[in-house]
């Protein structure tokens, strides 16, 4: 009688638990995925996220003797914790950098066509992955459109885009974090000022003294505003 009523217990919480897994999917229905999800959900939103080019080089699992591994799968599993299908890959060692932001703004137009509100579209880059980011900007020409870069200002980031000025209008609404220890910890202020296509502009600056290994983890201290810049994203319904 007791070994009875114990596997009908067990039986019991294996439903429930079955039962919540299920509810659980369909209340955070949000995944990662290589390229744009094949059944695509007008109404959700979608963040494109690109790495560093220690990934490029290395791999998933890699190792900076400077500032330690940089954390590729654990940065998507947040990202995607805060209810967004993320759309990231491991990109290949060398990649060219224009040819891949072409690539990504043919999916972001996929998005597009199939009903996505430009507003709920996020491109995120850190280091390299920034840069490209840039170029998706150009490549996208959307000022609706939204791009966070993390790591890349510095003089000649500003200068390149300022001497490519007839070919290269950056377009967009644009988030800047950067850490002041960092190489590229600069102001990216004078990167976005006076562009007709630049929508809006904000600006997070780090102090958390750890070079460019700040973008290497998945720190609430880039986390946490971007989220916030995310959050006050408002569509336009008209």
């Amino acid at each position: 009688m007791y070994i009875l009523l114990n596997i009908k217990i067990m039986k019991l919480s294996n439903t429930i638990l079955i039962l919540f897994f299920l509810i659980a999917q369909v209340a955070f229905a949000q995944g990662v995925f290589t390229s744009v999800p094949k059944n695509i959900n007008k109404s959700d939103k979608y963040m494109f996220y690109l790495h560093g080019k220690i990934v490029e080089d290395q791999g998933i699992h890699n190792n900076s003797a400077e500032y330690g591994s940089y954390d590729y799968l654990a940065i998507l599993d947040t990202l995607v914790k805060h209810g967004y299908n993320v759309i990231s890959e491991a990109r290949p060692k060398n990649t060219d950098e224009l040819t891949y932001a072409i690539k990504v703004t043919k999916q972001i137009d996929t998005l597009l066509k199939a009903g996505v509100m430009p507003e709920n579209i996020i491109v995120v880059g850190a280091s390299k992955g920034a840069y490209i980011t840039l170029l998706i900007s150009v490549e996208a020409k959307n000022a609706k459109l939204n791009f966070a870069i993390l790591g890349i200002c510095d003089k000649e980031i500003a200068l390149y885009f300022r001497r490519e000025k007839e070919v290269a209008q950056i377009c967009g609404n644009f988030l800047s974090i950067y850490e002041v220890s960092d190489s590229f910890g600069k102001s990216c202020e004078e990167l976005f000022m006076n562009r007709d296509c630049v929508t809006n502009f904000q600006e997070v600056k780090l102090t958390m003294n750890i070079k460019h290994g700040f973008l290497y983890k998945p720190y609430s201290e880039w986390v946490v505003p971007l989220f916030k810049w995310a959050n006050q994203i408002t569509p336009d319904k008209k």
